[in-house]
């Protein structure tokens, strides 16, 4: 493919204004020109919106669409509504993070050396103040074929029992064709009614892909979120992660590695399982700790959940993640809790 790609860049916007700038910028400065920034506005209240006017009318490639507050999904999905004709790619990034100077450039050529359908990068997770905490690096590759739907679209769902080799669920940090996203009708669900609406869209992009390219770049700067699920409490945490377990099951359901991906989505929910207990701790839930630990029991005890351990081959998994899930099995909640405050799970 020696044509260079009109990529548009959709940034959903909802009370960000202290990180908008840096986001917008770090984009119109790529060394790889972007078709068009689209900014989309989620109902501000904090004047990200008025920003988000001022740096359209600043930049000829940066466009602005106004909706009102419905979350993450359907803001993305406003920004593919609103799509240009001339626009043939497309990707996502939030709007309190940021791209390397190189990010964009490293992924469109992968795309125009290859002909692929997509390209997925990783990411480095840093705090506030730019620093790396943590960085996910991918294989460099090319996907298709078996190799494509029996081994690498599973790894969306999760890791294998023995080994932490997923693809991030997040659609970041990559690179989708508009010409799939047209003819399949891809949209996000909503974030409020499914925990990863990612994992929704991109499972169904890469179903729709002939070949897929990965890359080690980790140019996507994750700006980590501290006030986010560690210090939030969410009630219905539990509820919501089975929901998305069995949601994804009917997506998987009859795909051509539908058992490989069933087995790691369990071990998806295990992890799940992991966020549900630790935000049970006083200092975020506010909650005593008999009723945390009466709330933990209540989980471990779950018929639903108590069959996903049943049914998973605990004895692959690496010591750590058999003892919790043996953990899980037997309902030692005050193991559990004592756990998730001294943040070993």
């Amino acid at each position: 493919m020696d044509q260079k790609l009109n990529i548009t860049l959709i940034v959903p916007v909802y009370n960000v204004r202290r990180y908008l700038e840096q986001c917008v910028r770090s984009i119109l400065e790529q060394s790889y020109s972007v078709f068009e920034v689209l900014l989309v506005d989620d109902g501000s209240t904090d004047g990200s919106g008025e920003l988000c006017d001022r740096l359209s009318s600043e930049n000829d490639c940066v466009r602005t669409v106004h909706k009102e507050n419905a979350g993450l999904g359907f803001a993305r999905n406003t920004g593919l509504d609103n799509l240009s004709p001339e626009s043939t790619h497309v990707m996502f990034v939030d709007s309190d993070d940021w791209l390397e100077s190189d990010m964009v450039e490293t992924l469109a050529r992968a795309i125009e050396d290859t002909g692929a359908d997509c390209v997925l990068g990783g990411f480095t997770k840093r705090d506030d103040k730019g620093s790396p905490q943590f960085e996910f690096k991918l294989e460099d590759a090319v996907w298709e074929g078996d190799e494509l739907a029996k081994r690498f679209i599973p790894r969306v769902c999760g890791s294998s029992p023995e080994m932490s080799d997923s693809i991030p669920m997040s659609v970041c940090s990559s690179i989708f064709a508009t010409r799939n996203i047209n003819e399949h009708i891809l949209r996000f669900p909503s974030e409020r009614e499914v925990i990863s609406e990612d994992f929704v869209f991109k499972y169904k992009y890469l179903r729709t892909s002939n070949k897929v390219v990965t890359t080690s770049n980790v140019g996507y700067s994750y700006r980590t979120n501290l006030s986010s699920l560690t210090t939030s409490y969410r009630p219905d945490r539990f509820d919501a992660s089975l929901y998305f377990y069995d949601y994804a099951l009917r997506l998987v359901a009859d795909s051509p590695s539908e058992s490989e991906c069933v087995l790691r989505l369990k071990k998806t929910l295990f992890i799940n399982m992991k966020m549900c207990i630790s935000q049970e701790v006083p200092r975020v839930s506010g909650k005593s700790r008999r009723d945390a630990c009466r709330a933990i029991h209540n989980m471990a005890g779950d018929e639903r959940l108590m069959k996903v351990i049943n049914d998973y081959p605990c004895e692959r998994l690496r010591f750590k993640q058999k003892v919790f899930v043996q953990l899980l099995r037997h309902q030692a909640a005050n193991v559990l809790y004592m756990a998730a405050v001294k943040g070993v799970i």
